[in-house]
């Protein structure tokens, strides 16, 4: 494996080159340069970064004697002893792991370049016209000059809830007991599914947030969804870049950038 895949891997293991680029102590747009092929100088240092973070090998990483392939419980198996069908899979598997990696590092790259290079834009607009271009939450939608192509820049909170979260349950709870004493018992299901969390233990922000917009004129409900107001934090904040090209009935069609929407 080259250090520039094994710098791939690690910006899909870490979640984002940003966070590879602090570990290695340089800026993004240096890592972006190197997986671009743009980069001035020497890699050298670069590369001895890589190989010195990224490059120690596990157990089940090991060099593998010639003849023989390593199993899911890191035993050695000869590779006369394995089914064609199984080294069929197994080499499928490896190929299309290895080129999914490559990509996700080319579309990391991508990114990085995209968000540094829209926002020198918008830079060089402030400094022309002491204006900023977007809101204050940055957002900004960018057209080109013949209306076919748009490049979206949303930002994001991310939200969580404190303590306060707590006694909202309480006050709903307690308009449920009231309200259900003689209904049927999926309404307080379907308020209770609010509060469920994912499989990360995690609270869904929007459940809980739509509940303020039920009309409900219950004083109890209203503190409620006061408690629930007052518990909401902002941890962080997300930035997504959407692209789109016009069609011939003139409307912006989003550009696919994941399986999904291909």
């Amino acid at each position: 494996m080259t250090w520039r895949q094994l710098l791939g891997r690690a910006i899909v293991a870490e979640g984002s080159q940003s966070a590879v680029a602090r570990r290695l102590g340089y800026s993004p747009s240096a890592i972006s340069a190197v997986l671009g092929g743009s980069y001035n100088g020497s890699a050298k240092a670069i590369e001895a970064a890589v190989r010195n973070i990224y490059g120690g090998k596990t157990v089940t990483e090991q060099a593998v004697p010639a003849g023989y392939k390593r199993n899911a419980i890191g035993h050695l198996v000869p590779i006369e002893s394995i089914k064609d069908e199984d080294l069929l899979r197994d080499e499928f598997v490896q190929r299309v792991i290895e080129q999914a990696i490559e990509l996700a590092t080319v579309i990391s790259a991508f990114k990085t370049r995209l968000g540094e290079d829209m926002q020198a834009l918008m830079e060089l607009a402030f400094e022309k016209y002491g204006a900023k271009i977007g809101g204050e939450r940055g957002n900004v939608t960018l057209t080109s000059f013949d209306g076919k192509y748009q490049i979206l820049r949303a930002v994001s909170d991310q939200l969580d809830f404190d303590e306060r979260l707590q006694a909202a349950k309480a006050l709903i709870d307690e308009c449920l007991r009231e309200w259900t004493k003689d209904s049927r018992s999926e309404i307080r299901a379907l308020i209770e599914s609010a509060f469920q969390v994912d499989k990360k233990g995690k609270i869904n922000s929007k459940r809980i947030l739509a509940l303020r917009s039920l009309k409900i004129e219950d004083p109890v409900w209203k503190r409620a969804m006061e408690a629930i107001s007052d518990a909401v934090t902002v941890i962080g904040s997300r930035t997504y870049y959407r692209l789109y090209e016009r069609d011939e009935h003139g409307n912006y069609r989003q550009i696919p950038m994941d399986f999904s929407g291909v």
